[in-house]
């Protein structure tokens, strides 16, 4: 089971759905203006690709978990020219007021109704959302860093003491690693060590109990989503420890090597598709229907833990995926009733006889209308 403050109920019937009922940007990517009212249901952003559909999933992502897709940079996403971007969300039911503020040469600003939050990251949990996008891929594909970075940051959304276990974490191994470099140098003593090093085994311990049990929840419900979205192909997680060594006992050896050698920041997600090690040997289209199924299992973990259904963004999902599999895809998303942001090239991938219940917007040159 997950960590106490995470929910341990499966099966809790939803609370009236959250969903965003205003979005606005001013001077956001490629878009200087824009007044955006989404339906509660699926909204299709259709349109040529390189024309804002991403910029409009980037914008719901940061009004959401205060944070930009994976591998962006804040001032990037400020229009070429200007020196602020501003991206505001107003929840449907209480017409709470979501804010996030970036400027140059400064860290961005959240705010709640107005207000200033003292971190960006204190939106989290108040519009509960679930992404994809075409860099989620690399929870796959790519290093073992970017697996790591998945599970901090969906476990973090769920629960504010793993993010308190992780910022005190990156801390102390920061300190360490500085002191390490320092005594390849002139000798550090041991005392200036041991309390950098007391907080990587306790707060370490942590994170490593509470991903091992998010891990084991998300396995049946990625395995279930996989099996439909990929013909029956069985799918495996594994969250593999490295080293299981005590920080401590690794001084000597780190202070050689520079860095830190053992600890949770080393560990690893392993992504298994028909008995195979998803990284090497699953073809684009088995990656991508295996970050799918993980992150629908994400979404479901979500729903349990908020006891609604969270927004989904989904950007880009339909490249690579066959008919059969957008079909899937859509049962599976849409059956769960939340609000739905999906972007394509053309509004009838989604299946005609999904079109009439959809809002459909259309993205030329940074311009939306809607249908």
């Amino acid at each position: 089971m997950m960590s106490r403050d995470l929910s341990e109920e499966e099966g809790v019937g939803k609370v009236p759905l959250l969903f965003l009922s205003r979005l606005s940007l001013t001077d956001f990517r490629i878009y200087d203006q824009l007044e955006l009212e989404p339906s509660p249901g699926l909204n299709l952003v259709a349109g040529p690709n390189a024309q804002g559909k991403t910029s409009l999933i980037e914008a719901l992502a940061l009004v959401s978990t205060g944070r930009l897709l994976r591998g962006s940079k804040d001032v990037q996403a400020i229009r070429h020219g200007c020196e602020t971007a501003s991206v505001e969300g107003i929840l449907g039911q209480s017409l709470t007021r979501l804010t996030v503020e970036l400027r140059r040469g400064t860290r961005k600003r959240a705010l709640l109704n107005g207000m200033g939050l003292p971190r960006p990251s204190d939106l989290l949990g108040r519009l509960p959302s679930v992404s994809f996008s075409a860099t989620d891929l690399e929870i796959v594909s790519g290093e073992p860093q970017d697996r790591r970075q998945f599970l901090d940051w969906e476990i973090a959304q769920l629960s504010p003491a793993y993010l308190r276990h992780l910022t005190v974490y990156k801390r102390a191994l920061e300190q360490r690693n500085a002191l390490l470099r320092q005594a390849q140098d002139t000798p550090v003593s041991a005392s200036v060590f041991e309390p950098w090093e007391s907080q990587l085994s306790d707060h370490g311990g942590a994170l490593r109990e509470t991903r091992t049990a998010w891990i084991d929840e998300l396995s049946r419900d990625a395995a279930e989503a996989h099996a439909r979205l990929g013909g029956g192909e069985e799918l495996c997680l594994q969250y593999d420890i490295r080293d299981e060594g005590d920080v401590r006992s690794s001084r000597a050896i780190d202070i050689q090597r520079g860095s830190t050698s053992v600890g949770p920041h080393r560990d690893d997600l392993v992504i298994r598709v028909a008995g195979q090690e998803a990284r090497y040997f699953a073809s684009q289209g088995q990656q991508r229907t295996a970050v799918i199924a993980l992150k629908l299992a994400v979404l479901a973990a979500a729903e349990r833990h908020f006891k609604q259904s969270p927004v989904l963004l989904l950007d880009d999902v339909f490249s690579d995926l066959d008919r059969s599999r957008r079909s899937q895809l859509m049962e599976l998303t849409l059956g769960r009733g939340g609000q739905v942001f999906l972007t394509c090239t053309e509004a009838d991938q989604v299946g005609f006889e999904l079109i009439e219940s959809s809002t459909i917007f259309q993205v030329e040159s940074g311009r939306v209308s809607r249908r």
